[in-house]
């Protein structure tokens, strides 16, 4: 595959994350560079610029000379990220609220909250749950926050996309549902709700998970 020489790293990048994202390149699944040359027609240094941008992100693991590790997961490895997505989107609620402009936050909240209601059981769905999330990091003004949001929600984003095909829309049209309640409590002005609430969906989303992979053990057992 040749794919447009300007900003290669940047292409193959992309490319690389939406198929991790996907699952077209499986959960432990080896990035060899060699193979990765040869498919993009590059030499070495984009493909480990690639490569190290998706070290940032969390996908991948193990570098060495020859390429990296696409993550492996577990219950474990969700419960963690799910709960530092937790107190970092509600450490973002208050600080958004203490330091900015509320009315300015609420306009882009319901911007996206439309956005995301429009695009359920669509790829940009994921999108615009991520730019809800992020706009109340985005007005903390605290740069090391957005760091670290941004490195956990794309794991986060490669967990769900995997898991929760089988019920997608259902769990999409809730989470459309909470944000609005999310958002509305924050217009108000209480924010401590809008956090009460930011906890129960997380939460809520470590229970469905829960329950998918309970649900995929049970059939692996029976083949």
């Amino acid at each position: 595959m040749v794919i447009n020489k300007k900003t290669l790293s940047d292409q193959i990048y992309y490319i690389l994350k939406m198929e991790i994202l996907k699952s077209k390149i499986p959960f432990g699944s080896k990035l060899t560079n060699r193979a990765l040359q040869k498919r993009f027609g590059v030499s070495s240094s984009p493909v480990r610029d690639a490569i190290n941008r998706l070290y940032q992100d969390g996908l991948v693991k193990s570098i060495d000379t020859t390429g990296a590790t696409v993550v492996d997961f577990n219950y474990e490895f969700f419960l963690e990220v799910n709960e530092i997505l937790l107190y970092v989107v509600n450490t973002g609620v208050k600080l958004s609220y203490e330091k900015s402009d509320t009315r300015e936050i609420c306009k882009h909240l319901k911007k996206y909250l439309e956005l995301q209601e429009k695009h359920i059981g669509s790829d940009q769905f994921f999108d615009y749950d991520y730019k809800f999330h992020k706009t109340f990091i985005d007005y903390s003004n605290n740069s090391r926050l957005t760091k670290i949001f941004k490195e956990y929600n794309v794991l986060h984003e490669m967990l769900v996309r995997n898991f929760y095909n089988p019920e997608t829309m259902q769990i999409q049209e809730n989470s459309v549902k909470t944000h609005r309640e999310i958002m509305d409590a924050f217009c108000r002005g209480d924010y401590r709700l809008a956090m009460d609430l930011t906890e129960k969906h997380y939460e809520g989303a470590e229970e469905i998970f829960k329950n998918i992979l309970q649900r995929r053990d049970k059939s692996r057992l029976k083949k």
